[in-house]
């Protein structure tokens, strides 16, 4: 079984490779409207590498079992292409759920080009990368979405996706 390095929080090395990889991602998320997902971490030798990005459905993706010798960072996941209906700007909460069950730290790229971080340990989610950090969906449009904080727990993902059904 894979090893697990806990993130809290991606280190400068980690967040540009993260950002470097959602960059190549993010056209084919757009352009299929699935997510794609996989794991980060480093390599026998040292070196942080992700493993092939896997395409998922529209609202979800569950990544390929990772090499048994990767030391996992987290997993990462985009969130497809923008939609006024989704509130894709954010994880939702079935994303932290899914972290939390695995007790990896996850990564997740938004059609507005934001990165949420979601700390297993502490049980939140953390924007590390605002608007625009990364690749947007040219059809992006932020005036159909209910504004976004930079911090969420659980339950205050629960709540949003109960006041928005």
């Amino acid at each position: 079984m894979s090893q697990h390095v806990l993130a809290q929080q991606p280190d400068v090395q980690e967040l540009k490779f993260i950002k470097d990889l959602f960059n190549r991602i993010q056209p084919a998320t757009f352009a299929n409207n699935k997510e794609y997902c996989g794991y980060i971490g480093y390599d026998k030798n040292g070196v942080l590498i992700a493993t092939t990005a896997y395409m998922g459905k529209e609202n979800s993706c569950m990544p390929q079992e990772p090499p048994l010798d990767l030391e996992i960072v987290g997993s990462y996941h985009t969130h497809g292409a923008f939609s006024a209906e989704a509130d894709s700007e954010l994880p939702s909460s079935d994303d932290m759920m899914g972290d939390m069950e695995e007790d990896i730290d996850g990564f997740i790229a938004t059609p507005g080009g934001r990165i949420w971080y979601i700390d297993t340990i502490d049980n939140i989610a953390e924007m590390v990368c605002e608007r625009h950090c990364i690749m947007s969906d040219p059809n992006f449009d932020a005036t159909l979405l209910d504004p976004v904080s930079d911090r969420y727990t659980l339950a205050q993902l629960q709540q949003r996706e109960l006041e928005q059904q």
